[in-house]
């Protein structure tokens, strides 16, 4: 057992450290905005072309917020790729929201970053036919 624990030890320690690494960038379909978001999705870089700020603070604010979730997106998609070997022992533990009320779920990763379903889908329909995002790696 002691040896199981070990290995499993080391396995995640390992995926933390894939889990540092992970970044993720996104830009918008003009490459006027490119954001960059950590494994959890959390904004680390908005880089602006200057052709970018000709545009009204109202189009600028909706490139950036839809380019900063296609990053989280793809940061969200990287970092279940990057837990995937460790399924099993995740599912042997309890469930972190059982533990603590509000925290992700950890069986459903999904549920950790919110879907454009949330916001108003009007604004984001007639923004999405201007300007269409383009995920980088």
């Amino acid at each position: 057992m002691d040896a199981q624990y070990e290995q499993q030890r080391s396995q995640l320690a390992d995926i933390r450290e894939q889990l540092s690494a992970v970044h993720a960038q996104a830009s918008s379909a003009d490459r006027l905005v490119t954001v960059t978001v950590d494994f959890s999705g959390i904004v680390t870089d908005v880089s602006l072309d200057p052709r970018a700020l000709r545009t009204t603070g109202a189009d600028l604010g909706r490139i950036v917020t839809e380019t900063a979730r296609a990053a989280a997106r793809l940061a969200h998609q990287q970092t279940t790729e990057t837990i995937a070997p460790i399924v099993d022992v995740v599912g042997s533990m309890p469930e972190l929201t059982d533990l603590l009320p509000g925290a992700p779920s950890l069986r459903e990763p999904d549920t950790a970053i919110p879907q454009d379903d949330a916001v108003q889908e009007d604004d984001d329909d007639e923004y999405a036919e201007e300007s269409q995002i383009g995920v980088i790696t």
